[in-house]
């Protein structure tokens, strides 16, 4: 009689955690005599039936597969048993095409062996499964904290000094990836090869700057530097790298979308300075035209000329 043979099932994280008794092997304690057939023991009764037998505890998932499984009925076929088959009801043990008299004769203790084997069996599995889970998040975690540190180094200027806008103000740039917004299966197989990639902007976008992002000025720049398939697109104070990716970004897109921001930023100031003084020209021509009008209609009398 052969080891029994555990049934390889697919488990998920949350069926390592079941319970199989505290570490105690799954056994049978009584038989439930009102199951029996009534006309057991009796000159017209059957030779072989059903008996139900009640576990000492609650079979694990993978302790009711195992007996359900035709591997048990080849077990006890090894013992000496081929005709008896098992199936799990609740918290009973179904024992099909037997008998009192053979139970006692040595198919109990059998069973037993039989329950303690795939207890063991089962424990392995669920130690071996979780052992090999716990490996995959570990793997996992190293996998993320990698895509974040090379997120996190990639820069979108040069390490120089900052500047100021030719007006004075703070040239808009980016700060950072936001690496929570990557897609999921990076650095796996089934990573795309390209997709979006967020960053911070170090302020809120103006107007201006917002139509010269999303416009042909930055359409054109990425052209020039080779980056036809990118494009940007902003979302509240984010900027979205579109059809790209880490390696692209790392080998030299991240210092042309930097610098394209910066041009954009001096284009967009000067543009806003010339807007601001054609609005104060105009402004101050509404104001000598107002006063032009108020000193005319003073000047004007309605007093009756007189001879």
């Amino acid at each position: 009689m052969g080891a029994y043979r555990p049934v390889m099932t697919q488990i998920t994280r949350s069926s390592t955690s079941e319970s199989t008794g505290s570490g105690t092997a799954l056994g049978l304690t009584h038989i439930l005599t009102s199951l029996l057939p009534a006309t057991v023991h009796t000159a017209g009764g059957p030779e072989r039936y059903t008996v139900n037998a009640v576990f000492t505890r609650r079979p694990s998932a993978g302790e009711i597969l195992a007996l359900n499984d035709p591997e048990a009925r080849a077990w006890l076929a090894r013992a000496g048993y081929p005709q008896v088959t098992t199936r799990v009801s609740d918290r009973r043990l179904e024992i099909a095409n037997t008998n009192l008299e053979e139970l006692q004769a040595g198919l109990g203790s059998a069973l037993t062996r039989l329950l303690g084997e795939i207890s063991a069996a089962d424990a392995a599995r669920l130690e071996s499964l979780a052992r090999d889970l716990d490996g995959a998040e570990e793997h996992e975690a190293e996998r993320w904290e990698g895509i974040r540190a090379r997120a996190g180094a990639i820069r979108f200027v040069e390490p120089v000094e900052a500047a100021t806008s030719p007006t004075g103000g703070a040239p808009l740039g980016l700060t950072s990836i936001v690496a929570g917004l990557l897609p999921v299966t990076i650095g796996t197989d089934s990573a795309p090869g390209r997709y979006a990639v967020s960053a911070e902007f170090t302020r809120p976008p103006t107007g201006t700057e917002l139509a010269m992002i999303t416009g042909s000025a930055a359409r054109d720049r990425l052209d020039a530097a080779g980056y036809a398939a990118t494009t940007l697109a902003v979302r509240d104070r984010l900027l979205e790298i579109r059809d790209t990716s880490l390696d692209e970004l790392e080998s030299g897109l991240a210092l042309v979308v930097g610098t394209t921001l910066a041009e954009i930023t001096e284009a967009a100031s000067v543009a806003d300075a010339l807007m601001a003084a054609e609005a104060e020209k105009l402004a101050a021509a509404e104001r000598e035209r107002e006063r032009y009008v108020a000193e005319a209609v003073a000047s004007i009398r309605f007093d009756a000329v007189t001879d």
